[in-house]
């Protein structure tokens, strides 16, 4: 690939936003470079580790007008290194998802789609394959039927993974290398496969998927602290800032924009982007004072669901903090290619002692 200059542009924001952190400079001049797009909040499962799925979004639900989709690619489309189109809901569910693919990928902007492949038919197989797509995740969370469907609930396991692997074989027969393709696994730690239950399950991908992550599970602050259904990881009163708010931000179907991902009731709310910018909420007073709250150990009094989160409870690695690992990561990735990515997963396992919160299997 070319090295053009938004990559490099992209990975001085980076930078910028790395310098700004260790600075505890809270306004910033860099611009975000990884954001998260919500096609629509309503999901069609009930997962047991999803507030969503467990009916615990209070808010309205309803899907992203393609206007205001348009509106958001065309402000960020100079800055933006990666948009998620994911965030509370199924993105499979929003009848023009394969054309806010296209949209993005005619501006230039890479497009990863995080889903859990229940409504993935063989015609947006066939879409999704010929839009654009950069990446996509596969949720898959279990090894056998009875596995999988416990945690996914409302889903079958035999269909999900026929819709997965039909598409996988269909782009290898395209002869194509994009989507960049990840089963993506929760570890959830319920105690109920084996080792050769998981090699059988990982063999069905062998030749197809680019890659099987396995990741762990948050609790989504105090929501899910007291469950007795799956495991998680305790930080035990470990604290790191989170760095995510210096180069990340999320905006949610209707155009709300909330600091973090797991902000599923837009519990702080910065802003709406059918009445401001992206960039004057970016250094929203709100957010400004978040970013200090982080510094200042008052965070939880501004934004309970940091509490216990996988991102302020991880550690830097190289003096590079967890939230700005993703983005910085994303900026190097979108020139060198996702063997980056790999690799760079693979380091950071090694440096954490095979304890970082996602690993690679294949």
């Amino acid at each position: 690939m070319s090295v053009s200059h938004k990559h490099i542009s992209v990975i001085l924001n980076n930078l910028k936003g790395l310098y700004s952190f260790n600075k505890q400079n809270t306004y910033l001049s860099n611009p975000p470079s990884f954001i998260w797009i919500e096609p629509t909040n309503h999901c069609n499962l009930h997962c047991i580790m999803c507030p969503n799925g467990q009916g615990l979004i209070h808010i309205k639900k309803g899907f992203m007008e393609f206007e205001l989709y348009k509106k958001i690619i065309n402000e960020i489309k100079g800055y933006a290194s990666t948009v998620v189109l994911a965030l509370n809901g199924e993105p499979l569910l929003h009848p023009k998802l394969s054309e806010m693919i296209k949209f993005a990928h005619q501006n230039h902007v890479n497009i990863s789609l995080n889903t859990n492949a229940t409504l993935l038919t063989k015609e947006l197989s066939h879409k999704l394959l010929e839009g654009g797509l950069n990446f996509i995740s596969f949720a898959f969370d279990g090894f056998s039927k009875n596995h999988y469907e416990k945690i996914r609930k409302g889903a079958d396991f035999e269909k999900t993974l026929k819709n997965i692997q039909y598409f996988l074989t269909l782009k290898k027969k395209k002869k194509i290398n994009a989507p960049y393709s990840v089963l993506s696994v929760l570890m959830l730690n319920l105690g109920e496969n084996n080792f050769t239950e998981k090699n059988n399950f990982f063999k069905l991908f062998d030749g197809l998927i680019d890659e099987i992550r396995l990741r762990e599970v948050s609790s989504w602050g105090k929501i899910f602290k007291d469950t007795k259904q799956f495991s998680y990881r305790n930080n035990k009163g470990y604290f790191y800032p989170c760095s995510r708010l210096w180069t990340s931000i999320s905006i949610a179907w209707n155009g709300d924009v909330v600091p973090c991902i797991y902000n599923a009731n837009h519990e702080y709310l910065i802003g709406n982007l059918q009445y401001s910018s992206l960039k004057e909420l970016w250094n929203h007073h709100k957010l400004l004072k978040l970013r200090r709250s982080m510094f200042d150990k008052t965070y939880l009094s501004i934004s309970p669901l940091c509490d216990n989160c996988i991102v302020v409870g991880t550690p830097p690695i190289l003096g590079i903090p967890s939230g700005i690992r993703i983005s910085l990561s994303d900026a190097f990735t979108n020139i060198m290619g996702y063997g980056f990515e790999r690799i760079a997963l693979k380091f950071a396992n090694i440096l954490a002692n095979g304890n970082f919160s996602s690993r690679k299997v294949n």
